[in-house]
């Protein structure tokens, strides 16, 4: 069990950048062009840290997949951080969660309760 738990940081770094390029992203004045359009977003320090904890997502990965088989492992990771991006797009960014979402929520999780049970 403790081993699942290796999957949390991953899921979190990858949920947080996610959210905070979208976020930011939004928020950030358009010029016209793509190239000024990608310069500016580049040049914020927050979209810059969603790219760094992207990246130490991916390196925290390579100890997941160490300890984990990965046919467990890589469900688990995108259900988990599913659920995290739908909560955090609702927390943070204020986007709506009808009751349909919350039953697909809910169902993520018992997928992945019975898929980590089945492995023991």
């Amino acid at each position: 069990m403790n081993s699942y738990l290796l999957i949390l940081p991953v899921a979190s770094l990858v949920a947080y950048s996610q959210l905070m390029v979208k976020w930011r992203a939004a928020s950030l004045p358009a010029p016209g062009s793509l190239t000024a359009k990608l310069l500016t977003m580049f040049a914020d320090p927050l979209i810059l840290s969603a790219y760094a904890a992207a990246l130490a997502a991916s390196v925290a990965w390579l100890l997941v997949v160490t300890k984990l088989p990965l046919t467990i492992a890589f469900p688990v990771y995108i259900g988990v951080t599913f659920v995290m991006v739908v909560l955090g797009g609702h927390l943070i960014l204020g986007e709506p969660l009808p009751i349909t979402k919350i039953a697909a929520v809910a169902l993520i999780l018992s997928g992945i309760a019975l898929g980590m049970s089945s492995n023991s």
